[in-house]
């Protein structure tokens, strides 16, 4: 082979090897190409999934009241001024924030002036859902909670309640009793008492006067 065979073999030789290699990085490049945009597509896919689940947080949290709501401090206020006389000092119990059918709720309770008062008010509003009254001793009987009415002259006072109310539940005993307080309902002074016996729940409404049963509801407790 001559000198210039030779080289001339050279030359094409390093001209393919050239154009393998170029053909390499080209084949690489394609698949470095593909990659990212699969992990692309996972990205938005992801951050797409993040937005909705931020958004049903938000909303959840919007309808129970805990965005937009009002305060524990702001609550206290409002179960404070249920009661007249009554200041913040005697919130004896601190404020609960609890979960009630998918709803936030303060509970609060004020004890002034011989009587104890629950109120449960709304989270999201401040509206005041839910109050019972308790006549716990000690103190002057005074105004009472807005909308209520003071004690009749003649009362039969809370234990012959309870005893009234074991008789709707034969062979129940104060042992079974699980609440009993005084309450003020459609302007009238009456007496609820929860008795739990036998698998069995009652529920006795009674007149504060005159010892009449108003109201008794029976059921079972896993009703």
């Amino acid at each position: 082979m001559t000198e210039k065979e030779k080289k001339s073999t050279e030359e094409t030789m390093q001209e393919k090897e050239t154009d393998l290699k170029a053909e390499e990085a080209k084949a690489e490049g394609a698949g470095e190409g593909k990659k990212p945009s699969k992990k692309k597509k996972v990205g938005i896919i992801a951050a797409a999934v993040v937005v909705v689940l931020v958004i049903i947080g938000l909303i959840a949290a919007n309808a129970m009241g805990v965005i937009g709501g009002i305060s524990e401090a702001e609550a206290r206020q409002i179960a404070v001024s249920q009661v007249p006389g009554a200041t913040e000092e005697n919130v004896i119990e601190p404020v609960l924030k609890e979960l009630d059918d998918g709803r936030s709720q303060y509970e609060v309770r004020v004890v002034y002036d011989g009587m104890s008062y629950e109120f449960v008010i709304a989270a999201k509003d401040g509206a005041v859902v839910g109050q019972d009254a308790e006549n716990v001793g000690g103190g002057q009987q005074t105004a009472p909670a807005a909308g209520q009415q003071t004690a009749p002259a003649t009362d039969i006072g809370l234990e012959r309640a309870r005893e009234i109310a074991l008789g709707q539940a034969p062979g129940a005993t104060a042992d079974n009793i699980v609440s009993s307080y005084a309450n003020y309902d459609d302007g009238r002074y009456v007496y609820d008492v929860e008795i739990i016996y036998n698998e069995m729940k009652y529920d006795v409404e009674i007149d504060a006067a005159t010892g009449d049963i108003l109201q008794m509801d029976r059921e079972s407790v896993y009703d």
